[in-house]
């Protein structure tokens, strides 16, 4: 029941943005942008949007080695596909823990390291948008009211990830005090097999949160980390340019993705249809850009890019044998090595 209305909220909150976006646009208006955009640029922005999760599987790299070593490659990519095309087509937001789930199934890490270094990579994730962000308001110059609010946002932002960090340094630096805590207080709230279970899961879990434990591993997770945003930022501008928008430049590609990234994370659809959309247009109306040329832009960019790791995830599943009912139950603990 809980999972339906999940679902239900998803797609009237999608519905709710998609009619905010499209309002006065013309469907002629849309086609005829759609028909003008140039072609080879938006096959150019395709590819260098799916070159974005080789990076981020090389990234991921950094922040499981710290714990569980040298991973191949192919298995860190497998996984990465899997997990960006459940967030494409599957209810419920499964994206983390398919991906997490995937490279358990095909490498030895435990499911909870695999999710634990996931987290670490969204605070490293958070903290590069909220970085581009910042030409927001310091260089591409929107009026004072749009600032303000991004400021605001901006200092929100800052407060939560900068607390989340403290947190989880504190769990690495003292774990050993936590975990005992853990056990105490679960002992006296569960029988002892459970207890004794989730004392385990707690213990992988923070053995994954390795990357934070050196300074010079963090340090590298954190160039990764802008080498993945700054490249996929290449992939929006080069969509500006199919279709002709020009005045945001690369500054505005920055701004645009963190937009994005940050709308996205509301309930709504799989395939995020409607927040990105609608955060094309936020974004891009205050470089006073026509409301047709930004959803024809959104639009075509958001279908070409969903499409090449959505069929890539679902041809990694069927090669490993991995099924869809398989990724619906990842969300609760798995063995804790790969088969």
């Amino acid at each position: 029941m809980r999972g339906r209305l999940t679902v239900l909220i998803g797609v009237l909150v999608s519905v709710a943005l998609l009619v905010w976006a499209l309002r006065d646009v013309s469907a002629a208006e849309l086609l005829r942008h759609l028909g003008e955009a140039n072609v080879w640029l938006l096959i150019a922005a395709t590819v260098v949007a799916t070159l974005t999760f080789n990076i981020r599987a090389m990234r991921w790299q950094t922040l499981l080695r710290a714990s569980n070593g040298d991973l191949p490659f192919s298995s860190r990519y497998a996984a990465v596909c899997i997990g960006f095309m459940a967030n494409n087509v599957l209810p419920g937001r499964l994206g983390e823990f398919a991906r997490a789930y995937s490279l358990s199934r095909i490498t030895p890490v435990p499911l909870t390291a695999a999710l634990a270094s996931l987290i670490v990579e969204r605070l490293l994730d958070a903290i590069v948008l909220m970085v581009f962000l910042v030409p927001a308001f310091f260089i591409v110059g929107v009026d004072e009211a749009a600032s303000g609010t991004l400021r605001d946002l901006f200092t929100l932002g800052v407060i939560l990830v900068t607390a989340s960090l403290i947190a989880l340094a504190v769990l690495v630096r003292f774990p050993n005090r936590f975990l005992r805590m853990a056990a105490k207080w679960s002992h006296r709230l569960a029988p002892d097999r459970v207890a004794d279970r989730m004392t385990e899961v707690l213990s992988a879990f923070v053995d994954g949160l390795g990357a934070l434990r050196h300074a010079h591993v963090f340090a590298r997770a954190m160039l990764w980390s802008f080498a993945v945003w700054g490249w996929n930022a290449v992939s929006f501008f080069l969509g500006f340019l199919a279709f002709d928008i020009v005045r945001p430049g690369f500054l505005g590609a920055l701004v645009l993705q963190t937009t994005i990234s940050f709308a996205v994370a509301i309930p709504s659809t799989p395939g995020f249809f409607g927040p990105f959309e609608t955060a094309a247009r936020v974004a891009l109306e205050l470089h006073q850009i026509e409301p047709a040329r930004i959803i024809s832009f959104a639009a075509g960019y958001h279908i070409l890019t969903f499409l090449p790791i959505t069929v890539l995830g679902i041809l990694y599943m069927r090669r490993l044998g991995i099924s869809r009912r398989e990724l619906g139950r990842s969300e609760a603990p798995p063995p804790e090595t790969s088969e």
